[in-house]
Formats: structure tokens, sequence, C-alpha cells
């Protein structure tokens, strides 16, 4: 049986082949990166963050490696410490747009809309062409309820990527918001003939189309985002809601059922309330 010190070190000798242009001599802290990156593609979050944490210990200045201890604790929830880490990467290098970007990112999952406005405007000018920076600047003024510039940055990375999912998706949240209900129907109409199996823009299809109370219209898009994988259970319950209201009272209650066996929580006040909507439709 071969010893862990002579499985690691073949393992090395295969990265520095496996790796061009990482030649026989790389140091210890490329080698340290690149094992790393062979178990965050593997899933091992835990192995992956030691070996880069290692890599950035034996190199501070390691960009990569902080960019990808960043995503790492992003991946496991450590906002905090993913925070540190990107911003190391914007200190190590201004001029790129992914740090700025992922600065953003983070502050937008830790809810400090107004702080992720800055880092995703750098990012946005830095690449124009990075469809998540525009995204994620338009969600951030959304987030605050600064609609119209939510909109125009929205718009303005629809010049560059013009068939971008999450842009789209973004700027119909906003314009359901604004009232212009009929507008964001049409853009994910629109938007679903290029993209016709992508789930987000059929939820968000059928909730406007829900909102303009087309019940019998927004049933399909609610199903076929279901089948296409949206994990929501609001599709649920607003699908249920659509077959009330068109009277198809089995397949309402059906869903309801669904939506309360999702929930897990029986005691919460909306799955009581759904269990007593049930009964209803049951003693009808």
């Amino acid at each position: 049986m071969p010893t862990y010190a002579m499985a690691r070190a073949l393992l090395i000798a295969l990265l520095c082949l496996a790796f061009a242009p990482l030649s026989a001599h790389a140091d210890d802290a490329e080698v340290h990166y690149r094992m790393a990156l062979v178990h965050k593609r593997a899933g091992r979050l835990e192995p992956a963050l030691r070996e880069v944490r290692e890599a950035i210990r034996l190199r501070p200045n390691h960009a990569a490696a902080h960019f990808t201890a960043g995503t790492l604790l992003r991946r496991l929830n450590r906002l905090d410490d993913a925070l540190a880490e990107f911003r190391e990467v914007v200190r190590l290098q201004p001029r790129q747009g992914d740090g700025h970007g992922m600065v953003g990112a983070t502050l937008l999952r830790l809810r400090r809309y107004e702080e992720a406005i800055e880092p995703l405007r750098r990012a946005a000018r830095l690449e124009p062409e990075e469809a998540n920076h525009w995204a994620n600047l338009g969600s951030a003024y959304r987030r605050l309820r600064r609609n119209d510039e939510a909109l125009r940055a929205l718009r303005a990375g629809l010049e560059h990527s013009p068939d971008d999912v999450g842009i789209l998706n973004n700027m119909a949240v906003v314009l359901r918001q604004e009232r212009r209900n009929e507008e964001a129907i049409a853009l994910l109409e629109a938007a679903l003939e290029t993209h016709p199996d992508e789930g987000t823009l059929h939820k968000n299809l059928a909730v406007a189309l829900r909102s303009s109370q087309r019940w019998d219209d927004a049933i399909p898009h609610y199903a076929r985002a279901l089948e296409l994988g949206v994990d929501d259970r609001g599709v649920l319950f607003d699908l249920a809601v659509c077959y009330e209201n068109v009277g198809q009272t089995e397949l309402a209650i059906e869903t309801y059922e669904r939506y309360v066996a999702a929930s897990g929580d029986g005691g919460s006040a909306r799955v009581q309330a759904v269990r007593d909507t049930i009964e209803r439709l049951r003693r009808r």
C-alpha cells in the first residue's frame, strides 16, 4: 500500500504535468493552489479551503488564491470571511473587474445594498461585457427602491448582453414594482422565445400574469417553472391560487397539499391558513 506521503508526492507530480504552463519547478504556493482547484472541482470544499489557505500563507499576494478562497467561503455561507478575501483581491488587482464584482455580489448576499453599489459600478466599468455585474447592480438599486437607476443599469447591461437571463429577470421585477405589468409581460414573453427552457423566466412571467389576474395564462408558466426545477414553495402556492380562481378545485387542493408538504413547518400561520383553505375547498 502506498503511504500518504507517496500519494501526495504523486498527486503533486501529476498536477505539475496537468496544469500547463506550470513548470516542474513550480513553487509550493502554486502547488497548494492547484491542489485546491482539484478539490474544489470535486466538491470537496473544506480540503480545498485548507490548500488555498496554505497557498496564501506561502504567497500572501497570490490574487487568484484569494479569489478562490472567497468563492469557497461564499459557498460555505461564510460571507464576512468571503468578503475579506474579495477585498484583498481588489487591493492586489484594482484594475480587474472580477474582484470588485464579487465584493458587490457578496455585499448583496449580506443585504448591505447601499455598500454594494460602488463596487458593482466599478466592476461594470472595468468589465462591461460581464452581464452579472449589471444584473447585480440593478438588483442593488431595486432593493433600495431606486427603480429608475435600476432600469438604467439594466438597460446598459442589455446593450452588451441583450439575451442575458439575469438582466431580463431583474428588469421584469423592476417593471412590476413600477406597476408597468404589461411591459414586464412583453419583455418576458420575448425572452422566452430565445430561452424557452429557462425556469426563472417562466416563473416571473407567471407572476406578472397573475398580477394582471390572467389566471389561465399564468398556470402553464407556473407549471413549466416547476417542471424545470425552480425550487420555490411560492410557485406552488401561486399555482394553487390560480387553479382556485379558474374553478379547478381538485387541482387547487392537490397543489395546496404539495405546498404544505414542501413547507415542512406544520405550525406556521401561513401553512395553517393553507390547510384551512383546503378544508374550505373540500366542503364545496
